[in-house]
């Protein structure tokens, strides 16, 4: 990333200066994720996904294996406008006029995940099958994960991730299970938050 100051002086002089406050840009054109499927005249608001930090695994969403020292945009979501607050469940603002418009984030050791309205993104390492997609290969931008419909929250720890649904279905993937597996033991037990430890 750079800052740029542009001073111009008489006589079409221009000092460019310019100072690097990191490595290279991932991109320069931040992608549009998410956009709502009925195109109403309700009114609409873009969220932009920002990672900073370690990003070794591909888990900060750029593109790239990088390390970013500031919050550096990943992508766009445009959602309907609304006012949104926080959840009781970790990791999702639930819209206070619409409980459907939510959006929720988990980050795991190596991998990271972004939940818009019953749709999971995930990205990062894909060693152990914890992305969900039924291969070991990484990741390195925010990827709709195409075997998940209705998801109400997402818990993504070192080497497993655990989704919830809105029929209160539990769906795990990790080493062994490389695509997301239902517990069907559990059908017909009320899950109301997943936790997620090491």
């Amino acid at each position: 990333m750079s800052l740029v100051l542009r001073h111009c002086h008489s006589r079409s002089r221009t000092f460019i200066l310019t100072r690097h406050l990191s490595s290279k840009p991932s991109s320069t054109k931040v992608p549009l994720l998410y956009k709502p499927e009925h195109d109403d005249q309700t009114d609409t608001v873009t969220l932009q996904l920002l990672s900073w930090g370690k990003g070794a695994s591909g888990q900060l969403g750029g593109g790239i294996e990088e390390i970013r020292h500031y919050p550096t945009p990943v992508a766009n979501l445009i959602v309907s406008q609304s006012s949104f607050a926080l959840s009781p469940t970790p990791g999702r603002c639930v819209s206070s006029t619409n409980p459907f418009g939510e959006v929720g984030l988990s980050c795991g050791l190596f991998h990271s995940s972004l939940l818009v309205n019953g749709k999971l993104w995930i990205w990062g390492k894909g060693d152990g099958g914890r992305l969900g997609f039924g291969h070991e290969n990484p990741l390195f931008v925010p990827t709709l994960n195409p075997h998940l419909d209705s998801v109400r929250s997402v818990a993504l720890g070192g080497v497993h991730s655990v989704a919830l649904t809105s029929l209160g279905e539990v769906f795990t993937w990790c080493v062994q299970i490389k695509i997301p597996f239902c517990f069907e033991f559990l059908f017909g037990i009320s899950v109301l938050i997943l936790l997620v430890g090491f």
